[in-house]
């Protein structure tokens, strides 16, 4: 309302009529309107429905007139009086000459019917489809958590003609159809809707309890609570039953609850003894506030009649996991594990399947009683995608093969819109093809060399569930089938793959054209002084606990070593970790970009860079650089840091055998920077060596902090954003060995003792 608003959050201090809501970007729910949404529909309108500002209905009930349906027939015809003779009069004439008009075009179309009989058949098809969607307007557009727009159908029983598709054939099966519209066809056959009741959800004392006017849980499914105080409105709550693959009520798909049924949501928590909740959104996205937040920011709050008190919190790159105790006056306190993803961006899908299939495995390590409860922000879109991916991996397992189409059926008559866009529904198909080929992947400590000597069974060994060679194939099929291809451009206007943008001028920064950045990974360099390019050959890599935090580049050509330098500095390196070049077989394509010595610094127009504490330790030459950013015309004037010190640690050999590695790794682990500073790893080709001692890395902090081995995972996350990381078997057993070393030897972290949260995560 007259664009007043919070300075500080945005919040709006009044809404225009019709609008609601604390940025007023919703409108009233379908059977309120006006100023604050406080007015209630007509009764005497269809399914009380009228229009979110005016309140005029959108149809009236039999014998009502009137934009409120306030007038009744029977009133009309007795004050029209005799002109309501002339009008019947009038309608005869008229009728008689339609009847005219339609029996001249019945004999023409008679006499055309043959020749245009397979003409008339299609044209019947396509009018009969848009008659339909015509008269389903009031559900044809669905406002989506992630703040699409998805087409409604109209609601059936059943779906046939799904398919089950073999686990065996899935990734054929997903490569196949990746570029037809086979699953944009399957997802617009099963209607958004069942057409189940959802007369309580539109009830006026209930319609501010959702966070969506048209996201409303069917009366059959949704989750009752226990009146309070007697007041009847009290048991509803935007939440509904799903079942699970062959099990009822596996799980409560959820709104994420706003601030007027935050202490509702905590009593569902209690009531329905719930000891595992997913969340799939952030609190805030895009600005807009997304879900109220349900547990303390420390120690304890309450939330109506139960308290709620955070125990412990584990930041990991992609996700979250609290441990949280809920209390009541007189009952005994229960505990809570809540998964929170973090990495699903708004309005889309994750860039990679690998995050929440590890998610899925953190969700599915911990034991419960109670259905597990899923919400995003509406409680359909990412939340039906988490639960099809529960059912489907559950009924690969039951059966070895996958019905998607089934599945998405099955979840939208329990709740309505679940799985919302065609994005959600192909991502969920790569989703599934990961997590059934990681399943029992992620290995206890305790496990540790009875798997191992699993893995390093014999190729053919029929026995062997399966060995290094088999998991190594798998990964890397998956990344294939999953992995969008990166290479040069034909033509300079070849779109249709992922590319090196920028052209000609760019291809001269790659050493090898077949090694290229993802741009969605791919760090943008700040341009200083006008004109200046941000293209570098590098991508952005996650550590345990943030997600693109790290970062994999090549050694730089003579072309990129002032680039290389800005990535330094603009992205904070507080340690690189660099294979240098065979000094016995020079490389002409590797720019000199180090300090000869501690009286010869590196110095070029842009940069100088000295050395001192120069230390040989081992496998590893170690340098503290100080790098200059010299002032030149044109810079941006804003840039006022123009000194950086860091740690360089350059690795002599390239023959990375596990103890190798391992002694590696501790000199990383005793130089890696904290905070907000970040590790930059670099080889030739910026994938061979920096790629595995990147994911050896990340691996060997699991194990410290979750007692597991995880290779698989980890690797298909790193290799989804840099494919060629990992590029053999050999380096594949090579993290094994190094895990099993690291924990026999106790060599890189001290005692590997039981971390008491990590046991349950």
């Amino acid at each position: 309302m007259n664009n007043s608003c919070s300075h500080v959050t945005g919040e709006c201090y009044g809404c225009f009529d019709g609008y609601w809501d604390s940025f007023c970007d919703h409108e009233c729910n379908t059977t309120s309107y006006g100023e604050g949404c406080r007015q209630t529909c007509s009764v005497n309108c269809v399914n009380q429905l009228c229009h979110h500002e005016t309140g005029f209905c959108n149809s009236c009930n039999e014998s009502r007139l009137g934009d409120f349906c306030e007038i009744g027939r029977q009133q009309e015809d007795e004050s029209g009086g005799g002109a309501s003779i002339l009008a019947v009069v009038g309608a005869l004439v008229v009728i008689l000459v339609i009847l005219a008009v339609v029996g001249g075009i019945f004999i023409w179309r008679n006499r055309k019917q043959k020749s245009t009989e397979k003409r008339k058949d299609e044209n019947d098809i396509h009018l009969s489809n848009w008659t339909f969607r015509f008269h389903t307007a009031p559900f044809e557009e669905c406002e989506a958590e992630n703040g699409e727009v998805t087409a409604a159908s109209a609601p059936t029983n059943s779906v046939t003609d799904t398919i089950a598709v073999s686990v065996q054939e899935l990734k054929t099966y997903i490569q196949q159809h990746s570029v037809d519209s086979h699953f944009l066809d399957q997802f617009l056959s099963v209607p958004m809707t069942s057409g189940s009741p959802q007369t309580c959800g539109v009830l006026p004392e209930n319609i501010k309890k959702n966070r969506y006017k048209n996201i409303i849980p069917y009366d059959a499914s949704r989750v009752p609570l226990l009146t309070v105080d007697g007041e009847k409105d009290s048991d509803y709550i935007n939440a509904s039953f799903v079942k699970g693959y062959m099990t009822d009520k596996a799980f409560i798909a959820s709104q994420g609850p706003n601030d007027i049924v935050l202490n509702d949501f905590v009593r569902m928590l209690w009531e329905q003894k719930i000891d595992k909740v997913v969340m799939l959104t952030n609190l805030i996205e895009e600005g807009k506030k997304k879900c109220s937040m349900y547990w303390p920011v420390e120690g304890e709050e309450e939330f109506g009649d139960v308290s709620v008190r955070l125990l412990t919190t584990h930041v990991f790159a992609e996700y979250t996991i609290r441990h949280l105790r809920l209390s009541k006056s007189g009952e005994p306190c229960r505990h809570l594990t809540q998964f929170h993803f973090t990495a699903w961006p708004d309005k889309s899908v994750p860039e990679s399947p690998w995050g929440l299939v590890d998610f899925h495995h953190r969700v599915m390590a911990v034991p419960g009683s109670g259905p597990v409860l899923v919400h995003c922000s509406a409680g359909v879109g990412r939340t039906g995608t988490f639960i099809g991916l529960c059912n489907l991996l559950k009924e690969a397992e039951a059966t070895g093969s996958m019905d998607f189409q089934s599945v998405l059926w099955k979840l939208r008559q329990d709740r309505m819109h679940t799985i919302q866009t065609v994005e959600q529904y192909k991502y969920l198909h790569k989703v599934a093809l990961v997590g059934y080929y990681t399943a029992g992947t992620i290995i206890n400590v305790k496990d540790m060399h009875f798997r191992l000597a699993d893995l390093e069974s014999d190729e053919d060994n029929s026995t062997s569930s399966r060995n290094y060679k088999q998991e190594f194939d798998a990964v890397v099929e998956v990344c294939d089938a999953t992995v969008p291809k990166i290479r040069e451009p034909i033509n300079e206007g070849d779109q249709t793959v992922y590319q090196n943008l920028g052209g000609t001028a760019n291809r001269r920064k790659d050493r090898l054209s077949n090694i290229l950045p993802n741009p969605a990974y791919r760090p943008d360099l700040t341009a200083a002084v006008p004109h200046e390019d941000t293209y570098i050959n590098a991508v952005l890599v996650p550590n345990l606990t943030k997600n693109g935090h790290d970062i994999l580049t090549q050694l730089p050509l003579p072309l990129t070593v002032t680039d290389f330098w800005r990535l330094v500095t603009q992205f904070n390196a507080g340690l690189i970790v660099a294979f240098a070049a065979d000094s016995d077989q020079p490389d002409e394509t590797v720019g000199d970009f180090l300090p000869k010595s501690e009286t010869e610094p590196f110095e070029n127009d842009r940069f100088l860079v000295e050395t001192k504490h120069h230390t040989e330790r081992g496998l590893v030459s170690e340098f503290t650089l100080t790098v200059h950013k010299k002032i030149v015309p044109g810079m941006d004037s804003s840039i006022t840091e123009t000194k950086k010190t860091l740690a360089l640690l350059l690795c002599k050999t390239s023959e990375l055998d596990p103890e190798s590695v391992l002694e590696l790794q501790e000199q990383i682990s005793f130089r890696r920077p904290t905070g907000s500073s970040r590790t930059i790893y670099m080889c030739r080709n910026g994938a061979d060596h920096c790629g595995l001692m990147c994911v050896q890395s990340i691996l060997l902090d699991r194990l410290k902090f979750d007692q597991c081995l995880a290779v698989p995972v980890v690797v298909g996350s790193i290799k989804a954003i840099r494919p060629q990381v990992i590029p053999t078997v050999d380096q594949y057993k090579c993290l094994y060995r190094v895990l099993k070393l690291a924990y026999d030897s106790q060599n890189v972290y001290g005692n590997v003792t039981d971390v008491s949260s990590a046991s349950e995560i």
